[in-house]
C-alpha cells in the first residue's frame, strides 16, 4: 500500500523541518502516532513508535521500531527524510516506510509525505484508517505552521 499527502504552507522549510525531522514531534500533530520515544545513543537515530487508531468502539495499536535512514538538507533548503521500520528481534516484519520531502516555494514551503506499508492483513481497512488520520494530521500540522 502506498499513500501520499502534501501540504503547502507559508512557513519556511526550516520551520516545517522542525515538526517532521524527529518522530517524537509527531504525536503533537499526527493522531495516528500515539507515542514516539527516542532510543538513547542509537546509530542510526531510532524511535519506539506506538501507532493507535480507533475503529468504531475498538482501539488497535501497533508498536514499531523506526530508524531515520536518510536526513538530507541541501543548500537550496530542500530536505528529504526517510524513516523505516527496523526491528531488532531477528524476525521478518511488514515494512513501514515514511519518506518526507520539503521544498521551498515562492511563499513558503511544500511538504510531501509518502507512506509505504507491505503488510497483508486487512489492507483495505488499514488504508481507510490511515487516510483518515493523514487528513486530520495534515489539518493539525497546517494549523501549527500557520501559528
Amino acid at each position: 500500500m502506498e499513500l501520499s499527502a502534501s501540504l503547502r504552507t507559508t512557513a519556511s522549510v526550516s520551520t516545517v523541518l522542525g515538526y517532521v525531522r524527529e518522530l517524537d514531534a509527531y504525536p503533537q500533530w499526527m493522531p495516528l502516532v500515539h507515542t514516539a520515544e527516542p532510543e538513547v545513543g542509537g546509530n542510526p537515530v531510532a524511535w519506539m513508535v506506538e501507532l493507535r487508531a480507533r475503529v468504531g468502539p475498538f482501539a488497535r495499536s501497533k508498536r514499531l521500531r523506526m530508524v531515520r535512514s536518510v536526513m538530507q538538507v541541501d543548500a537550496a533548503q530542500s530536505a528529504r527524510i526517510v524513516f523505516e521500520r527496523r526491528e531488532l528481534d531477528g524476525r521478518a516484519h511488514a515494512q513501514w516506510r515514511l519518506a518526507v520531502d520539503i521544498v521551498p516555494t515562492e511563499s513558503g514551503a511544500e511538504l510531501t509525505m509518502h507512506l509505504s506499508y507491505d503488510g497483508r492483513f486487512f489492507v483495505g481497512v488499514v488504508e481507510s484508517i490511515l487516510r483518515q488520520h493523514i487528513d486530520e494530521g495534515r489539518r493539525n500540522l497546517g494549523e501549527l505552521l500557520a501559528g
